[in-house]
């Protein structure tokens, strides 16, 4: 371990550094209002087409749109029912009468990402661990983003492991992660990674090498 000593009114900034993962979301919900319809409405026509943007909108069921008729709202079933992207009023509406339709969706973006900064603050970094990380899902690597703060060259190990076996680590990668003089790398293929991760793996992350770097953001994609 380094000691390292702060001399009291030392000229210059003085910065700490800090290793932390950074959370994020994996599921996102919104609704969706359909395009409008009353220019179609002729008290004759009881069919309509349902659109979104100007693409035909197919409902799970009748119970998935809310249909509000003049400021009421209308009864699944009832009122109306649906047949592919149709719409079907029981009672055709009247030229005049205003409807609109929100769709109840969900839209899950069935990805996470790990995101793990390591941080040395106003030190130079050196070589060792920087932390770990432990997963709460489980899924398959897509690709491998690292940002730094400057340009600089990095040589990185990713190793995970699980509760019962650690602190014993290994390995997801076949060699060394190295970034060369550069600011950022990325990898979209991870070829003869260790993709697959279960929920309770640990991850660890340790800097073999570095130069001119005190900062940088490890971006890992995972499918799940």
């Amino acid at each position: 371990m380094t000691d390292y000593i702060v001399t009291l009114n030392e000229p210059g900034p003085f910065r700490i550094g800090v290793d932390y993962e950074i959370p994020t979301k994996s599921i996102q919900y919104g609704n969706i209002i359909l395009d409008n319809i009353n220019s179609q409405f002729t008290g004759i026509a009881k069919t309509f087409t349902l659109n979104a943007n100007g693409t035909a909108y197919v409902p799970t069921n009748p119970q998935q749109l809310i249909v509000v008729k003049n400021n009421l709202v209308m009864e699944p079933l009832e009122d109306y029912v649906i047949s592919t992207s149709n719409v079907i009023f029981t009672v055709a509406p009247n030229s005049g009468d205003d409807v609109f339709i929100i769709a109840l969706a969900t839209t899950a973006d069935l990805t996470r990402t790990i995101n793990f900064v390591v941080d040395s603050g106003s030190i130079v970094m050196i070589p060792g661990n920087k932390g770990s990380v432990t997963l709460d899902v489980s899924g398959i690597l897509e690709s491998l983003v690292i940002l730094s703060d400057q340009q600089g060259s990095l040589t990185l190990s990713i190793k995970k492991s699980n509760y019962t076996n650690f602190p014993t680590f290994s390995n997801i990668h076949p060699s060394n992660i190295i970034m060369t003089n550069e600011r950022k790398i990325r990898d979209d293929n991870l070829t003869g990674w260790t993709k697959t991760l279960v929920a309770g793996d640990i991850l660890t992350f340790d800097v073999i090498a570095v130069n001119n770097i005190n900062r940088f953001l490890v971006s890992l994609k995972l499918k799940l």
